[in-house]
């Protein structure tokens, strides 16, 4: 229904213009009148009608001046002018404020309608315009952020040249250039669980401020944060750094119940030693286990794991069976990620050295940490007898308490078995997740109004976690999976049915016949007429 407001100072021709029509019937709501400009004004931009109809003369404040009022602020409305004045000038001023339709009175209610009809159609058809006007940005910066996020796992893991990486550069409009390059890992994790609507405004807040921040290059981890690509000189890189630490942590000030970790790597000169920055943020990262209240760590302060060891007080003198903290290990085996595992392995066992020399010792730490694994295991609800299956029984451990190398190995290899299957459960929640989501657009891929917003409200989850969950698990973004789907049926209705264009587009939730066709066109190389044909 769309909204029309009525200016006209002569009392009865309003009335007879409201009378003489049946308004709602014809998809048109009559919001509000008045007799002059002047009242009009503030009754407009309290309405916010979608069609104005105004006469030229009237007193205090005629039509003409009403308009040039008005127009700044609501640039979509529509205007249809009344007149008894067939003059020049007055429709020449018309055109300059971009009036829709100029109306000579008298005139009649089926002129009337008419015009509104034309200015309906126009409404609708720019509504429908900007719809896929948004659609087609959000894909695009869809594909861009994937393109982006390939880019820098190639970029951090050295599998392209430098030339390589230089041409895709820019072509994704970076700026690569710089003397020094450090890596910055972002971790966030909660004490208590947050609302959807939080943590969507910490993501939001977190992206709006990264994303206006020109010397970075920032890729969003895949549920794991995000790494942050600094680069500068040799002279400004360190306060580069921390700048970005200390604004991160004025932003989360607002989140007291959310504890995050920033680690940086090591400071590199060259583009392709920036897998090396990665590599060292990774190892600092796996620190956060071990310095449960630490929020920035830094590779070059960890390297020397002995000035760590006693900038941090872990005297071996101090080490003790009942000061072993058993959080750290479950912490790992709850947020841990598997590259984590060798740095964290040797960082928990390092202060421990003297102390693992004693069988005693050994004995009763691969009981405590046989304990935190099975109960993590049971925790993820996995069988008794699976439980065994990965760790063995612990009857049989004697085997390899023997050898102090072998007993660390093998804790290693039960950490790793237990973030695997931790990882394999979380997939297949996951995997539940998404084909939840298949399924809903299968059933509602005909919806025009079908979007991402209303898909992540039906699963629960924020939209911008959907969309990273989606492409991480299909390999495709929302839009072209969801475009997919519609393509499908519009094919097999071209081939199985005698339906028009128009009506197969609709059919399969595009009203707009152009948009279906062109969108036809780009996916399949072929519009729907040669597709049937063919």
């Amino acid at each position: 229904m769309l909204k029309v407001f009525l200016v006209e100072d002569e009392f009865a021709v309003r009335e007879r213009m409201k009378k003489n029509m049946d308004w709602e019937v014809h998809g048109f709501c009559l919001v509000g009148e008045a007799g002059d400009g002047e009242l009009a004004y503030p009754m407009i931009q309290e309405l916010q009608p979608d069609i104005l109809i105004t006469d030229i003369r009237m007193p205090f404040m005629d039509g003409l001046q009403l308009i040039e009022l008005i127009k700044p602020s609501m640039p979509k409305m529509k205007i249809l002018i009344l007149s008894g004045y067939d003059e020049f000038d007055y429709a020449k001023e018309a055109i300059r404020l971009g009036v829709t339709d100029y109306l000579l009175k008298p005139i009649t209610s089926k002129k009337l309608l008419e015009s509104l009809s034309e200015v309906a159609n126009l409404i609708n058809k720019e509504k429908q315009q900007e719809a896929h006007y948004e659609q087609w940005q959000f894909e695009n910066q869809e594909k861009l952020q994937l393109a982006k996020k390939k880019f820098f796992y190639d970029l951090v893991t050295g599998r392209q040249g430098i030339q390589a990486l230089i041409e895709k550069a820019k072509e994704l409009e970076l700026d690569l250039t710089a003397t020094a390059y450090n890596i910055m890992l972002f971790k966030v994790s909660f004490i208590d669980k947050l609302s959807l609507t939080d943590e969507e405004a910490l993501r939001q807040t977190l992206k709006n401020y990264l994303s206006l921040q020109k010397q970075l290059l920032v890729c969003e981890r895949d549920g794991e944060g995000y790494a942050i690509l600094l680069k500068g000189s040799d002279g400004n890189l360190s306060s580069l750094e921390q700048n970005l630490i200390t604004q991160i942590s004025e932003l989360l000030k607002a989140y007291p119940i959310m504890h995050y970790t920033l680690a940086l790597g090591e400071k590199v000169s060259r583009m392709s030693e920036i897998p090396h920055a990665y590599d060292t943020a990774s190892q600092a990262l796996a620190y956060r286990y071990l310095l449960n209240d630490t929020q920035v760590l830094r590779y070059d302060a960890l390297k020397d794991y002995n000035t760590f060891v006693s900038n941090h007080s872990l005297d071996l003198q101090e080490v003790i069976i009942p000061k072993i903290d058993k959080r750290k290990l479950e912490n790992f085996l709850h947020d841990g990620r598997i590259e984590e595992v060798p740095t964290f392995i040797s960082t928990y066992f390092n202060h421990l050295d003297e102390s693992l020399e004693s069988y005693l010792f050994r004995q009763y730490l691969v009981m405590d940490i046989y304990f935190s694994m099975t109960t993590f295991c049971e925790q993820l609800e996995m069988p008794p007898e699976k439980i065994e299956q990965l760790y063995g029984n612990l009857q049989n451990v004697n085997g390899f308490m023997q050898d102090k190398a072998i007993f660390k190995q093998t804790i290693e290899n039960w950490l790793l078995q237990s973030i695997k299957l931790r990882e394999s459960i979380s997939s297949k929640r996951y995997n539940a997740l998404i084909n939840q989501v298949k399924r809903y657009l299968q059933d509602n891929y005909n919806k025009e109004s079908l979007s991402l917003n209303q898909v992540a409200e039906y699963v629960g989850i924020s939209p911008s976690h959907l969309s990273t969950l989606f492409s991480q698990e299909t390999g495709q973004t929302f839009v072209s999976y969801l475009t997919e789907i519609r393509m499908e049926k519009a094919k097999e209705l071209l081939r199985c049915t005698n339906m028009k264009t128009l009506e197969i587009g609709y059919e399969v939730g595009y009203k707009d016949p152009h948009y279906f066709s062109y969108l036809f066109k780009k996916t399949q190389s072929c519009t729907p007429k040669e597709y049937r044909r063919a």
